[in-house]
């Protein structure tokens, strides 16, 4: 396995990814044209493109005591985590939540890097509407400095990754993640719908449990990361399942963390603000040109995908990974 080093963070090294797993998913995907590198110490996977002075981008970061982070695996529940925090932070302003796009008001760190810069101004663009703050940032970074405090900013970079001065300034950091076997099928739909995954269900379930499944595997690493740190006072840890099943224990919990109080009416508002039927018809958090971002919003999906090899599969690789950590998932 090769490694080499870039303008990256001192001690940060990146290493190729080998092996046939990697090799047939990146084939089988047309978006990251240079593939996929792994970086050190933290495992993380990550376009080559970050090689680059992005992950230095990321890691210095300036951070604020007063920040609100939200961090999670993709398709994990993000965007409804975000649209969430919004509400609670903002006196569940839903109307001006609806007029304004969840990017612009919950800015996406790294985004512009997963994008590329031309495509992010591009894709910011067509997120501007009638009453909407026009101003154009040319990466997301940028954008995520520019909003007023407290911000609130979302990253799907893993625990060791992250800005540095998160560990100093210990803001408020929220992590939500959901059972790997959704998480595995609502990716492989996410793909190929933005990433122009274009290979069988089997290459991409093999490539997530063999943690090459482009950007930001390996999960169970990932979720593990923010698990350790769950008991810190600037740490919530929450799942998609929770908050499929107990939203208004969830809103509350979050509202408490934050410090903020909701009354009965706006908690009521909230909620219905956040159903699958409101968000999935909700152009400010579901507007992707092609399809639906946000697709079935369901927990035990994977049973209408897995083979019986493949629950036997990712049963080991879980029971690998999870055993002693405490952690363990809802699967239905």
């Amino acid at each position: 396995m090769a490694t080499f080093s870039t303008r990256m963070s001192k001690k940060v090294w990146v290493e190729e990814i080998d092996g046939e797993f990697n090799e047939e998913f990146t084939r089988n995907q047309t978006y990251y044209v240079d593939g996929f590198v792994r970086f050190q110490p933290s495992g993380q996977v990550l376009p080559k493109i970050f090689t680059t002075s992005y992950q230095k981008e990321i890691f210095e970061f300036p951070v604020k005591d007063n920040d609100v982070w939200i961090s999670s695996f993709p398709k994990c529940g993000t965007t409804w985590t975000q649209e969430m925090v919004w509400g609670i932070m903002n006196d569940v302003d839903t109307e001006f939540a609806k007029m304004n796009h969840v990017e612009r008001r919950v800015p996406y760190l790294e985004f512009s890097k997963i994008l590329g810069d031309e495509m992010y101004v591009e894709y910011m663009n067509a997120t501007i509407h009638d009453g909407t703050d026009a101003t154009v940032f040319t990466t997301s970074t940028e954008l995520s400095e520019s909003k007023p405090s407290p911000r609130i900013i979302k990253t799907h970079m893993s625990i060791d990754m992250l800005p540095y001065e998160i560990g100093e300034k210990q803001p408020k950091l929220i992590y939500v993640v959901r059972n790997p076997r959704d998480t595995c099928v609502s990716s492989f739909y996410h793909w190929k719908l933005l990433n122009g995954y274009i290979g069988s269900w089997d290459t991409f379930f093999n490539a997530f449990v063999n943690d090459v499944c482009g950007h930001y595997t390996p999960f169970l690493q990932h979720a593990l990361g923010y698990w350790r740190i769950r008991d810190n006072d600037n740490v919530l840890f929450i799942t998609y399942e929770e908050m499929k099943k107990d939203l208004t224990s969830v809103i509350r919990n979050t509202s408490n963390f934050l410090g903020k109080s909701l009354s009965e009416e706006q908690l009521t508002k909230l909620k219905d603000h956040l159903s699958f039927k409101r968000m999935k018809n909700n152009s400010s958090v579901n507007n992707v040109e092609g399809g639906e971002f946000i697709r079935k919003g369901e927990i035990g999906d994977w049973k209408n995908h897995f083979s019986k090899e493949q629950i036997a599969t990712m049963d080991q690789w879980e029971k690998e990974n999870l055993e002693g950590t405490g952690l363990e998932f809802v699967y239905d």
